[in-house]
């Protein structure tokens, strides 16, 4: 069969592979080389259907009763960040490939906002503590393999200024407790304990601003507290614990992040406000180790940008604030706005670019914060100061303005607690099969 295969036309399999559903698709990809080879070059897979384009970030701010979606310019179907459509809508706490585990006061979601569709999790049965910050949710997705979730709960361990524990970490055997949309009921996992133990004290974040849940490839990675990395194998129900990169202290001098990037897995180390370290994931020669790609000072960045003419009058940038509160919870002004088409594509080339070596002179009060790397290009996205979003292309040196965050009326809203707690890198995924809960969906139609 495979020798067959290799002697049809390239033309003649391109026509049987493209009459394949998406998710079939996306499997005959892991078929061979050639077979991948064919699907990429010829762009089978349809990037308006699985997620393989960033779509905006959504961004969780102090203080304000809905997050809000920073929404990338687009020529397919419009994104509404507005998450209306799922009950008691909180916070959103995790995102993976297109869906959004949400957290509201008694009960969590699990939605798509390009389609729409929601799914209730049932509660954990197992006796948890009452305060919730203390347990670590990531929902891990890959629309490619299965329409079904999972939504893992991480426990945490005391903060590292608490006693010592008698029990040793990295324990030989890690229980999680995970959801299945498959089963639609919670069950017990084990995994053992993979390589050897590390030599310092790892501790699992207590709740607060984590930037560091990543699934990619049936592999669950949570940034621990001191920059060590939690990373759980699907496959094979082992975990093992990946090293800090030895240039981030952390724990004084600023926080790391953890994403996917074009290469592989990354970590981000902002430090200082205003410094900004970019580490790749070698696993060559099989050992985890992280590798040092870019380091940037970025206060000339912010130098130019509050240097131009227009920062104090909202500089609208390429990339809109669909300022959600504002429009949902209008302090006075009853007009609701619908998100808006653009009839272009963004072009990461051709934006509001700034350069390396367009220096300011001067003295830039505010700070630098990171959100989350662009999962397909070498890409950095950026806060200054609560105010601006901005794009860093580590490998150009180019600089993006994409335009202002800052909620309308935030000031009014929030006062002295005004900050950004987290965000979201969302990559719209268009598949219809949901596993939502057929009785609840029964239910809600009905009360319609």
């Amino acid at each position: 069969m495979a020798v067959a295969g290799r002697e049809l036309p390239d033309d003649l399999i391109a026509n049987v592979l493209r009459r394949l559903p998406p998710r079939s698709l996306a499997v005959s990809r892991c078929v061979c080389t050639a077979w991948r080879g064919l699907v990429d070059a010829r762009r089978l897979l349809r990037a308006d259907q699985l997620p393989r384009s960033v779509g905006g970030i959504f961004l969780n701010y102090c203080a304000l009763y809905s997050p809000e979606f920073l929404s990338r310019p687009t020529a397919g179907p419009t994104i509404s960040g507005d998450l209306e459509f799922v009950p008691g809508i909180s916070e959103v706490v995790d995102h993976c490939n297109g869906l959004l585990l949400v957290e509201e006061t008694t009960d969590d979601y699990v939605c798509n906002p390009a389609t729409r569709r929601w799914a209730r999790v049932p509660p954990c049965p197992v006796p948890c503590r009452k305060d919730r910050r203390y347990r670590i949710k990531c929902l891990a997705y890959d629309p490619t393999v299965s329409p079904h979730f999972e939504v893992f709960l991480i426990p945490s361990l005391p903060h590292p200024s608490s006693p010592p524990q008698s029990d040793a970490w990295p324990p030989s055997s890690y229980a999680l407790q995970v959801f299945s949309s498959k089963t639609w009921c919670w069950e017990e996992r084990s995994f053992v304990l993979e390589g050897r133990h590390l030599e310092e004290k790892v501790f699992v974040p207590e709740g607060g601003r984590v930037v560091g849940k990543l699934y990619w490839r049936e592999e669950l990675h949570v940034l621990c507290k001191i920059g060590s990395v939690l990373r759980i194998s699907m496959s094979n129900a082992k975990y093992t614990m990946v090293p800090k990169p030895s240039e981030a202290e952390c724990e004084r001098h600023g926080f790391l992040s953890l994403g996917r990037s074009e290469k592989g897995l990354y970590c981000a180390f902002n430090h200082d406000s205003h410094g900004l370290r970019i580490f790749l994931l070698n696993e060559s020669g099989g050992r985890l180790g992280w590798e040092l790609k870019h380091i940037v000072n970025l206060e000339s960045f912010a130098r130019k940008l509050h240097a131009r003419e227009d920062y104090n009058h909202q500089h609208k940038g390429p990339w809109m604030l669909q300022d959600i509160d504002y429009y949902k919870y209008p302090y006075g002004n009853s007009k609701r706005r619908e998100a808006v088409e653009d009839s272009f594509e963004w072009n990461s080339d051709d934006d509001d670019v700034l350069h390396t070596e367009d220096m300011v002179e001067g003295f830039y009060k505010g700070y630098i914060t990171f959100l989350g790397f662009h999962p397909y290009k070498e890409i950095a996205f950026l806060e200054l100061d609560l105010t601006r979003a901005v794009a860093y292309h580590w490998n150009t040196g180019k600089f993006q303005d994409l335009g202002d965050i800052y909620p309308k009326n935030y000031a009014e809203a929030a006062g002295n607690v005004a900050q950004l707690v987290n965000a979201f890198i969302y990559t719209p995924c268009w598949m219809e099969d949901f596993p939502e809960n057929k009785l609840e969906a029964r239910i809600e139609d009905w009360r319609k």
